[in-house]
This record gives structure tokens, C-alpha cells and sequence, in this order.
């Protein structure tokens, strides 16, 4: 099986296509950096996702994971809706008329939190204050014209939700490596309240599910589907911490309330549309995935 992956480059991307091409997909990989690195089964291309790709022709499967704005609290809202938006709905409309119709298009749990669609300059105005919500808004109108499209073009369409990934090669100045880092020195380490809730996944989990997501097209037959993957269970980033550092046990300690929340939403998976993502091992906890 083809499947043609953007933001091959990313954290979650990169971890992907890593699995997929284990498992004997051939996978055409869009970056937006010349990667020298060969792994079997995986070809390389460099440029910009809105291009009609004639690698499209030959893809069974796109697995749509590249963004902007996802991490990045300065994002302007001009340009998180040209990419999330403008540039992702044309490569859409470039695969179908390639010839491919399965989508696996990966978004955010924020995403659900949107109820206003009506852009207008005061609601930019608002959103830019909190540039995840630009990221949130600009997510939920892509997913709103996925489902129009796979109407419209009987695509197989399948939305797939992530909550808060975490792991291995993450970016280090995300919280589980910060954590890490801190404690690891002995370092005090400053956060939020941490009273906000979330799921929390290993990124070698939400792989395995995404992998499985991808193989799922050969047994389904209702589209479009839009699902969040995740445990099934959340945890408060507070508790998430503590077990990080008492798991290394340093004679620093946290200080909580020392920085401001940005987002103080509790993200929970639904269980009407939960994609149960099945651990490497069942013993495996938070604890026991620190290396």
C-alpha cells in the first residue's frame, strides 16, 4: 500500500513514517527540508503541499499530518488559515483529481472546543490573544470542508483526533523533556496551576494507532468518520508532572501557579467516537516509559 505523508518531518511524522515503512507500507514523505537520510520503503520529496504532486497518481492512502500554528504561541491567524486551510484544502482537491480518495486526516482535540465559524475582524482580533485558538479555529474549518469534500466526491474520509502526545524526540522545550531535563539536574521547575485536564499518550501508542487506522480502511465501510484517539481516560497535568519527577526523584521540587495558563480547557475523548489506542505493553505507565 502507497500512502503519500506530510509533515514528514514532524515530531508525530517523522515517528510514523519510521513504523509504517517497517511494516512494509511504501510511503512517498513531504518535508519542507532536504532530508539525507534513507530509511527502506520511504522516498523523499521537498517542496510545498499545495503542489499537484504526480507521486498523488500512485497513493492508495493520505495521511495529512502537517500544520502550522500547532505549538507556536505567536501564530498570526493570516497564516495558520493559508496553511490549515487554503494550502491543506488543495491538496485535497489535487489527490482527488490524482486519483486518490482515502483521506486520514490527523487534527486536534481543540478543535472540538469551536462553536463560532463566522470569521469577521473582531473575532481575529480575539483569537489573536490566544494563538491557540487561531490554530483550534483554523483546524475546525478544515475539518468542516473535509466532510463537505467526502460528501461532495465520495471520499473515504477518516478525521482523526489527537490529545496530548508525548515521548521519545519530542521538542525540548515541550513539558515531558523540560520535566526530564529539570529534574535530571536537579533543577526546581516552574509551570502552570497544572489544574487543567487532558489524555496523555506515548507517541509510540499513538503511532501504533495510527498504523491501525490507516490498515482500518480495508474493513470500513461508512464515511466520513471522524474519531479521537486516545486512552480513554485524562489526567491532570499537575499529576502528569508530579509523576514524571517523582519518578527521578530530585531534591528540587516543582513550583506550580508560576506561569500563566494559556489554555485552561479540559480535553477529555468522547466515548461514542473513541479510537482506543492499545498499549505496547500493558504494564506500561508514564513512569516506566522516562528513559
Amino acid at each position: 500500500m502507497n500512502l503519500f505523508v506530510t509533515g514528514a518531518n514532524g515530531y508525530i511524522g517523522s515517528n510514523f513514517i519510521k513504523k509504517a515503512s517497517s511494516n512494509n507500507f511504501k510511503i512517498f514523505a513531504l518535508t519542507t527540508k532536504k532530508r539525507n537520510k534513507k530509511i527502506k520503503n520511504v522516498k523523499w520529496l521537498v517542496g510545498k503541499i499545495d503542489k499537484n504532486w504526480s507521486e498523488l497518481k500512485q497513493t492508495d492512502i493520505l495521511v495529512h499530518l502537517a500544520a502550522f500554528g500547532g505549538y507556536s504561541r505567536f501564530s498570526s491567524f493570516d497564516k495558520c488559515y493559508k496553511f490549515n486551510v487554503v494550502k491543506s484544502k488543495k491538496l485535497l482537491e489535487n489527490s482527488i483529481k490524482s486519483g486518490c480518495n482515502k483521506f486520514l486526516i490527523i487534527s486536534s482535540k481543540k478543535e472540538k472546543k469551536i462553536k463560532n465559524f463566522r470569521i469577521n475582524k473582531k473575532l481575529i482580533k480575539t483569537y489573536e490573544k490566544r494563538p491557540d485558538y487561531i490554530y483550534a479555529l483554523t483546524k475546525a474549518i478544515f475539518t468542516k470542508i473535509c466532510l463537505r469534500l467526502s460528501k461532495k466526491k465520495k471520499v473515504k474520509l477518516r478525521v482523526i483526533r489527537l490529545y496530548h502526545v508525548y515521548g521519545r524526540n519530542e521538542k525540548k522545550t515541550r513539558l515531558w523533556p523540560s520535566l526530564i531535563k529539570a529534574a535530571k539536574n536537579n533543577r526546581s521547575f516552574e509551570m502552570t496551576s497544572g489544574n487543567q485536564k487532558t489524555d496523555f499518550n506515548y507517541i509510540d501508542d499513538v503511532v501504533n494507532g495510527l498504523i491501525e487506522a490507516t490498515n482500518f480502511y480495508k474493513k470500513a465501510k461508512k464515511f466520513p468518520q471522524i474519531w479521537d484517539m486516545g486512552s480513554g481516560k485524562t489526567m491532570s497535568v499537575r499529576k502528569f508532572a508530579k509523576k514524571i519527577w517523582e519518578k527521578i526523584n530530585p531534591k528540587s521540587k516543582i513550583s506550580f501557579s508560576k506561569i500563566k495558563v494559556y489554555d485552561k480547557k479540559n480535553y477529555s475523548a468522547m466515548p461514542n467516537n473513541l479510537w482506543k489506542i492499545k498499549y505496547t505493553k500493558p504494564e506500561l505507565t508514564i513512569e516506566t516509559k522516562i528513559k
